[in-house]
């Protein structure tokens, strides 16, 4: 439950702090046991905008998380490690989730590289790229 006291110019400070480090007002809320929406307004207050922050880490999310060459060059790893072991697949039973793993493989790189929607392929992309809209 919050506090519901007045707020001192010391915790002001420390709440400000806190929020500069990139914490989210729920997280400062619960650290000071204040509201929410005081943590907001005393953000507003001292001309933090908590909105920009917010849309540059969903930039980053998407950046560094759906980044589409990223996924490429992962699959592109796998492929290529699984060729390396066919070399060394004797046991028939090794080979059936070696050859799941290559089919996995060339369809999640179908997936990423198709751009004709309609050809069913890219949907990954796609998606991927309308998350990265929002982000911007």
């Amino acid at each position: 439950m919050a506090k519901g006291t007045p707020i001192a110019e010391d915790e002001e400070q420390a709440i400000l702090k806190a929020l500069e480090s990139g914490k989210t007002t729920r997280e400062v809320a619960k650290e000071f046991d204040r509201g929410s929406g005081t943590i907001s307004r005393i953000a507003q207050r001292n001309g933090l905008d908590l909105g920009e922050r917010a849309l540059t880490k969903k930039a980053d999310l998407v950046r560094t998380c759906y980044n589409a060459e990223a996924r490429i060059r992962l699959v592109g790893k796998l492929l290529d490690k699984a060729e390396e072991l066919m070399a060394t697949c004797d046991n028939p039973r090794d080979l059936q989730p070696l050859a799941t793993a290559i089919a996995i493989g060339i369809d999640k790189r179908r997936l990423e590289e198709a751009t004709d929607p309609s050809a069913r392929g890219g949907e990954i992309r796609i998606l991927f790229d309308k998350m990265g809209e929002v982000g911007e």
